[in-house]
């Protein structure tokens, strides 16, 4: 079957979402875009801040990882910008991993000054130097970061 004749099927199935059927490209415009995904990451680089700061390496390694996973949501979803967001996932974030792994808060706070320019400077090379990402001045108010043993 040519490639044309598949396309033309599938754009004629719908699929039920549990609440009604949908089709292909309804589905396809639900996946979110960098401005619904932008301000988890945000959330989640705050909470890892904390964390770390807190001594909760736990909780810092989880933020980190969770955060990556959606660095690569957006990613797929948005693939314009795929090659900036795997540039910035190995050049930058890549660099929190060791200081988190190791417990070394001095290695962190340096490599997370450097990954928050970083993020800006991307911000500024995708025509969004509008948008300034910084470290909220206070630990986020829905979570105890004091490290569980």
């Amino acid at each position: 079957m040519d490639e044309e004749k598949v396309k033309e099927i599938v754009s004629g199935m719908v699929f039920w979402s549990g609440k009604k059927d949908m089709a292909i490209d309804e589905i396809a415009m639900l996946q979110p875009g960098l401005a619904r995904i932008m301000p988890e990451i945000g959330n989640r680089t705050w909470k890892l801040y904390y964390a770390a700061r807190a001594g909760n390496w736990d909780n810092a390694r989880w933020q980190w990882k969770e955060t990556k996973k959606l660095f690569e949501v957006c990613a797929c979803t948005r693939p314009k910008h795929e090659e900036a967001i795997e540039e910035f996932l190995a050049k930058n974030w890549s660099t929190l991993e060791a200081p988190i792994a190791n417990r070394d808060l001095d290695a962190f706070l340096a490599a997370y000054d450097e990954i928050v320019e970083a993020a800006n400077s991307w911000h500024v090379q995708k025509d969004v130097g509008h948008i300034r990402w910084k470290v909220p001045s206070e630990p986020p108010p829905d979570l105890d970061l004091t490290p569980r043993k």
